[in-house]
């Protein structure tokens, strides 16, 4: 059947090639349906009549490897493979059909010089299995604060300049420097990366922010840049409600097209924001009173829970084996919900060989990371994936010692995310 496939579209190429040198046409019918025919008419034509979005099927089924192949086969290839059409048809067919791919992040929070960028076979990921991360993706020129990972696409910062690394086709493509009045003296950076399902575009935000001494006033801008040729950063266009000037405190969670991340608010007030990724508007979330909520990278943090943005607070979890869950309801007026989940933390300390435990998010729905505090580069790391609505462990990873590459203990930062393949040609 493979042999056929091949068979198949390089005579496709070879077909439109000559139609094409022969500027010999034939009138469309049926709206995007094109007859594919030899060009010497007089003899009997290799192909019946096939519709286009037949074909456009069988190309997308094909491996990415198959796929960069035939980019070279002409101009008229390379432009079909690399359309938005395509490539959304791609990806479609490939979160239905094709296994996501484990994915690890390690960077030195000292010397952010120092990265890693680690995958697992993603035939590999499953309940009953727990894979080793031992395939190396770094990439020179990758390194500093990890952003985000949405629809096979990753995004991180190196000082001011932001970059976008293609997981797939391994195209990584650097983005205009930011520039900002603000960013001078004591002023900070925060970047966030989302995709808005509405004009279908993928949007880097660059949240710039000063804060005076004492944490009492803080002055904040959000620039937004739009990926795509001769992409430039601008204002974000935000009408109806003005963010009030805010600092970041977690990575970015997009769920149907709104991008939420935690905050701190005049001086040190703890506070959900939300961004809408297509009308570039952003909302304000007051956290519920009664949680006692304090931004804590050991203590609290954002997630995805049944399409519904969350904070999960862990302080209750090494005394009592509880995590306390808050559910935004209705983020127009604060309403909150409380869901309490028992989790066997102590077993699982036993288990990955840790003295401390820590909860992360992860990009899916209901499920939550767990692993020790300190990755330790001369030993093994382990880490599990917890799901607190069928509250049991559903997949795990394991991954070698980092030593010598890494030397240091408390300084590594991990990210885990699993991703679909994509074949997106960047564009700078």
């Amino acid at each position: 059947m493979k042999t056929i496939t091949m068979g198949l579209l390089f005579g496709l190429a070879a077909v439109k090639g000559l139609r094409k040198k022969n500027n010999k046409k034939k009138k469309v019918v049926e709206g995007r349906r094109r007859s594919i025919v030899k060009a010497n008419s007089r003899s009997t034509p290799t192909f019946e009549e096939i519709p286009e979005e037949v074909w456009m099927e069988i190309l997308a089924r094909l491996p990415v490897n198959s796929l960069m192949r035939f980019k070279c086969v002409s101009k008229l290839w390379w432009s079909f493979i690399t359309s938005r059409y395509f490539t959304n048809l791609f990806s479609k067919l490939s979160s239905l059909t094709r296994e996501r791919r484990v994915f690890m992040s390690v960077v030195d929070k000292e010397y952010h010089g120092d990265y890693m960028l680690f995958s697992a076979s993603p035939s590999n990921w499953d309940a009953a299995s727990f894979p080793l991360l031992n395939q190396d993706l770094t990439l020179p020129g990758m390194g500093g604060h990890f952003v985000n990972a949405v629809r096979g696409l990753m995004c991180f910062r190196l000082g001011r300049e932001v970059r976008i690394y293609n997981l797939t086709t391994r195209q990584l493509v650097s983005l205009p420097i930011v520039k900002s009045n603000m960013l001078e003296g004591d002023s900070h950076m925060w970047n966030y990366f989302g995709h808005d399902p509405v004009s279908d575009e993928y949007k880097v935000l660059s949240k710039v922010w000063w804060v005076s001494k004492g944490w009492r006033r803080v002055r904040s801008e959000t620039q937004v840049l739009v990926l795509g040729a001769r992409a430039s950063w601008r204002n974000a266009r935000s009408h109806f409600h003005p963010p009030p000037s805010h600092r970041p405190y977690s990575q970015g969670i997009s769920i149907n097209g709104v991008l939420y991340y935690g905050a701190w608010c005049n001086g040190k007030r703890c506070v959900v924001m939300s961004f809408n990724l297509a009308s570039e508007e952003f909302n304000l979330i007051d956290l519920p009173d009664e949680a006692g909520i304090v931004w804590h990278a050991c203590r609290a943090n954002l997630m995805n829970y049944r399409g519904k943005i969350a904070v999960f607070e862990c302080s209750r979890l090494i005394t009592e084996g509880m995590l306390d869950l808050w559910v935004v309801e209705d983020a127009g007026t604060s309403k909150w919900s409380h869901k309490v989940s028992v989790l066997p933390s102590h077993q699982l300390m036993k288990s990955l060989d840790v003295s401390e435990l820590v909860i992360r998010s992860t990009n899916r729905s209901g499920e939550v990371r767990l692993s020790g505090r300190i990755v330790d580069s001369i030993k093994m790391s382990m880490n599990v994936i917890y799901d607190l609505e069928k509250n049991r462990i559903t997949r795990g990873v394991a991954m070698e010692p980092l030593y010598p590459r890494f030397s240091g203990a408390g300084s590594l930062q991990t990210i885990l995310w699993d991703d679909v393949e994509s074949i997106m040609y960047l564009e700078a």
